[in-house]
């Protein structure tokens, strides 16, 4: 092969290579790189994993590129620096006063696409969230109810009457495991969990702002406190509690465990919810994003939710009969939840129990009154009125108010009042020492009366 042949031919490989570079950096011809989601989310890890693989195997994610998805469920307190930081595309599932409050601070973008417009806009007007001008800050994909788990097994154990209500755990009777170091109850955290924080408004608003107080106290009492809804409905399906918030869906999945667990909605106490979608302000991947809200309200989509976590769609759709079915026979036991007054609230509402519930030092104290409680009633020395006067002294406290140093007691209006101000991290701890310090000396009073009893 002479000289100028070889030249030629190396000529033609480097062309080829070049082309074959070319077409690996820019991809003239439409290849795309797949898309990874990453989805903010309250999903338990079984559920992400669930949806993930629906979706993932859906006609909806191949025509977007959508490779994977990755949740992360991380505390409510960190969503808005999350959706402001370009690392994170959708937030899905939790509160919606959550959702609400967020909208107003900028922390989502408006959902723009066509056919999903087209899809939201035929939608019941409470499934929307739509921003000052009328644009949709986000939308719901399904709805559901909250009740408990009770749990027959433990009750029978110790004695316990079934609860009907939740008022029902005011009665001391249910002391009666702290003194076998058990809790009656497992209750998550309000700001950790959208269970608890809807279960806990509920309370306030079916028994009244003061008695509402009283009996999350008690229940605080009563209860261990957890850091997640997970945690709580495995402690009930096991049968280590008694009784657990919960939704439906982990209601059922408790049943499910076989150990004494049922799902039940306390008699006209059950709260009906929707559970939300929205659009990170920064993210990284809107139009993907927003594919995967497309999803979620196709039949394909709506169908998986109500199979894999019990939802009611919010579009008519046909091959869930058998959801339908399950709410039908709730219906008369749904109490007519205010998200509004809830919203109104939620700050000082959650701080205020974080500081004089669920706070270790706190709550420790509680525990001492339950248990002295308890033993004094085993021998006859604290009648249930008695008991229930005791309670009163218990909540709702009277603190010291943080900007003015007056004597305020937490009433609705004053939460009210103070509710945006604790949008302030600064302000939020300042009203969270002055509720636990309000609440430690009066549950330190309260202690030393039952001690003069015995």
């Amino acid at each position: 092969m002479d000289g100028r042949r070889i030249a030629a031919l190396v000529a033609i490989i480097v062309i080829v290579v070049a082309i074959g570079v070319g077409l690996a950096l820019f991809k003239p011809w439409g290849g795309k790189k797949g898309i990874v989601l990453k989805i903010v989310t309250r999903l338990s890890p079984e559920e992400q994993k669930e949806i993930r693989q629906a979706f993932l195997s859906s006609k909806i994610a191949k025509e977007y590129h959508i490779k994977d998805v990755e949740f992360t469920k991380v505390d409510y307190s960190l969503w808005k620096q999350l959706a402001l930081s370009g690392k994170v595309d959708l937030f899905f599932i939790g509160e919606k006063v959550v959702y609400d409050r967020l909208c107003k601070e900028g922390a989502f973008v408006p959902i723009t696409m066509d056919k999903l417009v087209s899809i939201i806009n035929g939608l019941k007007p409470q499934f929307v969230g739509r921003g000052a001008k009328g644009n949709i800050c986000w939308v719901a994909v399904g709805q559901a109810v909250y009740g408990y788990i009770v749990n027959n097994n433990f009750l029978k154990q110790y004695g316990l009457p079934k609860p009907v209500k939740w008022g029902s755990l005011e009665n001391p009777v249910y002391l009666k495991p702290l003194l076998s170091h058990a809790y009656t109850v497992s209750f998550p955290r309000p700001t950790k969990s959208g269970t608890a924080r809807t279960t806990m408004h509920g309370i306030l608003q079916i028994y009244g702002w003061d008695d509402g107080w009283r009996l999350l106290t008690v229940i605080g009492m009563e209860a261990g406190i957890v850091d997640s809804s997970e945690k709580a409905r495995d402690q009930a399906a096991e049968g280590i509690v008694g009784v657990a918030p919960a939704y439906i869906g982990y209601g059922i999945e408790a049943e499910k465990e076989g150990k004494g667990a049922v799902f039940e909605i306390p008699r006209g106490e059950g709260i009906a919810y929707i559970s939300p979608v929205a659009l990170a302000k920064k993210a990284p991947h809107p139009r993907e994003a927003q594919a995967f809200i497309l999803w979620l309200l196709s039949p394909d989509g709506q169908r998986t939710i109500a199979k894999l976590f019990y939802y009611l769609p919010v579009r008519n759709i046909t091959g869930i009969s058998w959801v339908r079915e399950v709410y039908q026979k709730m219906k008369g036991n749904i109490f007519q939840y205010n998200r509004t007054l809830a919203e109104k609230v939620d700050l000082a509402a959650t701080t205020y129990f974080e500081a004089a519930i669920a706070d270790s030092d706190a709550n420790a104290l509680l525990k001492e009154i339950g248990q002295l409680a308890a033993q004094l009633m085993e021998k006859g020395k604290l009648s249930k009125n008695q008991w229930l006067r005791i309670v009163e002294q218990l909540a709702p406290l009277t603190i010291k108010d943080p900007w003015t140093g007056k004597q305020v007691k937490f009433t609705l209006e004053y939460a009210e009042k103070i509710n945006n101000k604790l949008q302030n991290n600064a302000d939020r701890d300042k009203f969270y020492n002055a509720v636990k310090s309000a609440a430690i000396n009066t549950y330190k009073k309260v202690l030393e009366e039952l001690k003069s009893m015995s």
